[in-house]
């Protein structure tokens, strides 16, 4: 039986624009395939009410990030140790429950899957698009003290994607990661990409445009969830 609380957590600002209808879509398979789960949607104003009142400490940082994908990175991981179960992307599809996946475990991340990963490190390369945490993980703690460390607001990079990357996002995840010792590791269940991202970023774009064929559908044998990568926040410039 998974450790983790059957609840699934999904962010949309309405800032810019409200839910698209395609991630409308999208978000009702989580709903569909984990029907006894508890749903919760993340607004703004609930965002910002819910740091107020369980983080203040960390307001002030919240606020001075660079862009909105920080503060939405940074809000995923102030969620899952405070009330914990499953951070879900609105990009990413449930095809079938994972939960025989999670029994006894107490914090996941879902594997990128990559072409020709160069080192170790990108083989097990990971993000923050489909996170699962029961609350209070040391690791998700972790994340949450680095994130909000006053060297992130002094950490300039030349583009936007390297500074998100390196300061809330996955190569912040994935550096952390790598310093846990082995038995801090073994608490922190990396789920194999063949389940839960079985397209890498570029077959996610074939997809999206329309493509398919027989090896776009033979990654899709094992496969609990898909992510499709839309990463509109790369050309935003909030």
């Amino acid at each position: 039986m998974s450790k983790i609380p059957k609840i699934i957590h999904q962010i949309w600002s309405g800032i810019d624009e409200p839910l698209p209808r395609p991630f409308q879509i999208l978000g009702d398979t989580w709903k569909r395939d984990y029907a006894d789960w508890k749903y919760e949607f993340w607004d703004n104003e609930r965002i910002n009410n819910f740091i107020l009142e369980y983080y203040p400490q960390h307001w002030d940082i919240y606020n001075k990030f660079s862009y909105n994908i920080q503060r939405w990175d940074a809000i995923r991981y102030l969620i899952l140790d405070k009330i914990g179960g499953m951070y879900v992307d609105f990009d990413y599809e449930s095809i079938k429950s994972m939960e025989d996946l999670l029994k006894n475990k107490t914090c996941c991340f879902a594997i990128e899957k990559r072409y020709s990963p160069t080192s170790a490190q990108e083989a097990c390369f990971f993000n923050n698009a489909l996170m699962l945490s029961v609350p209070d993980h040391p690791f998700m703690k972790k994340i949450i003290e680095n994130v909000f460390s006053d060297k992130m607001q002094e950490y300039k990079k030349f583009s936007k994607i390297e500074h998100v990357f390196y300061t809330t996002g996955p190569r912040l995840l994935v550096g952390l990661y790598e310093n846990l010792t082995d038995r801090e590791k073994k608490d922190v269940y990396l789920i194999p990409a063949k389940y839960v991202s079985p397209f890498t970023g570029e077959e996610a774009m074939l997809v999206r445009t329309g493509t398919r064929n027989e090896k776009l559908e033979d990654c899709l044998d094992e496969a609990y969830a898909v992510h499709y990568f839309c990463s509109n926040w790369v050309t935003n410039n909030l």
